[in-house]
């Protein structure tokens, strides 16, 4: 036989096999795209944190790796989290939505175990979201690729996606509201391309704590910030709490939090050294017991000292307790001294 004549042989029974396979995958439950359900008036709303599937991230069980998100899948008639597909080399299985404990836009955490779904149940009507499908307006234009899909922790219900464009920001959120029909590899949406702009931008609650912690960091004026601040992000809301020298320190930090992409809101909690001493001094005088001592205050990150006199060691003990029931104050220094008695 002719050796060009048995190479297209070769080849010709090559394309038949893709050609094949193509329409066996494109024919297998989750291979076709599925309408959702329009959302009525009993859609369930959003009442715990938001947990984040990154699409083609590891799932882990105690650290241990168990395989790449490959996709999820979801009720179209509830938007409820079935499952998400886990693909360890060349084998793939559903993992039931019940079995994950945190998704936090890196890694999915898993139960260590979890009961597996019946294998009778009905799976061909589940909306398959996968990494890098195209997302497209109801024009029919692209957007962008899918990323993420973003669910509420309390009830299993997809709220979003996390859809990467090509203007900046890239990332922006697709309230699964705007998804009309999903498949595999193509995501219908009733969003106009020019409304894309005015999707909220999106990043993780742990990107968002790096590149504060990274802006900070790169400041050496809050050096002395640093050992106290601790930040705080949920659903891209950031809370600020620790201790600064001075009201400029902590504009100054809730400015390089801003300045971070994706944050939505600064909730400032810090408190100043300036601020603590005068609570605390207030507080003294407020109190019936410690009203008379005569007393000044130094406030240090969290730390307070208290010089001056007392009448009696009660009255110390006093000033030392009204001091630590002041917010914010972590250590009391008491060196208040007794006031010596006329003879």
């Amino acid at each position: 036989m002719d050796l060009t004549f048995a190479a297209v042989i070769i080849m010709s029974a090559w394309v038949v096999a893709i050609v094949a396979a193509g329409l066996v995958m494109s024919l297998r439950p989750g291979g076709v795209a599925v309408r959702l359900a329009p959302v009525g008036a009993t859609a369930s709303v959003p009442s715990g944190r938001r947990d984040e599937i990154l699409l083609g991230g590891d799932a882990e069980v105690f650290g241990n790796v168990r395989g790449r998100v490959r996709a999820v899948q979801l009720r179209p008639e509830s938007r409820q989290l079935q499952d998400v597909e886990l693909a360890s080399g060349l084998e793939a299985r559903p993992v039931p939505a019940s079995a994950i404990v945190s998704a936090d836009g890196q890694v999915v955490r898993l139960a260590e175990r979890w009961a597996e779904p019946p294998l009778d149940e009905p799976r061909d009507d589940a909306a398959t979201l996968r990494q890098n499908a195209t997302v497209v307006s109801a024009e029919g234009k692209r957007l962008g690729k899918l990323r993420l899909v973003c669910f509420d922790a309390s009830s299993g219900t997809v709220t979003a996606l996390v859809v990467d464009g090509r203007r900046t920001p890239e990332r922006r959120l697709l309230p699964i509201e705007r998804v009309t029909a999903a498949g595999p590899h193509r995501i219908m949406t009733d969003l106009k391309a020019s409304e894309w702009t005015m999707l909220q931008p999106f990043a993780t609650d742990w990107e968002i704590q790096q590149g504060i912690i990274e802006q900070i960091a790169a400041d050496p004026t809050l050096e002395t910030v640093r050992r106290s601040l601790r930040i705080d992000v949920e659903d891209q809301r950031v809370r600020l709490r620790g201790y600064v020298s001075n009201l400029p320190q902590a504009e100054r930090v809730a400015q390089l939090a801003r300045s971070v992409p994706g944050v939505l809101e600064i909730h400032r909690e810090l408190v100043s050294d300036d601020d603590l001493a005068r609570a605390v001094s207030e507080a003294i005088g407020r109190d019936p017991a410690t009203s008379a001592a005569q007393v000044q205050v130094i406030a240090r990150g969290g730390t307070v000292d208290i010089t001056g006199e007392a009448r009696d060691r009660s009255t110390a003990r006093r000033i030392e307790s009204v001091a630590h029931q002041v917010s914010g104050v972590a250590v009391v220094h008491n060196l208040v001294a007794l006031r010596q008695q006329a003879s």
